[in-house]
């Protein structure tokens, strides 16, 4: 079972690993053509969603009371999951 200030800590170093990943190919674009910047285009705004995603689990698990947070516990972790699933699938169009 995973606490409210770990899951708090948790997500905010996976977003801030993720800002950082998006900015690193944010910066391998210069020399890019139109049609790659174009997929990069959607690939990254894929990924801006999936930042903006985890942000908002973030901050509603920090507003969430303890009855709440193990009401919401599996459903807020179960939707991360989701979430890191989507962002790896998008970073594997770069590999």
């Amino acid at each position: 079972m995973t606490t409210q200030n770990e899951f708090i800590v948790q997500t905010q170093k996976l977003i801030e690993n993720w800002q950082t990943q998006l900015a690193e190919y944010n910066k391998s674009l210069t020399n890019s053509e139109v049609q790659t910047k174009a997929n990069f285009d959607e690939i990254s705004d894929q990924l801006k969603e999936s930042i903006s995603q985890a942000q908002t689990m973030v901050e509603q698990a920090q507003t969430a009371n303890k009855k709440a947070w193990s009401d919401m516990e599996s459903a807020t972790q179960s939707a991360l999951d989701q979430v890191y699933k989507g962002w790896q699938k998008a970073m594997s169009r770069y590999q």
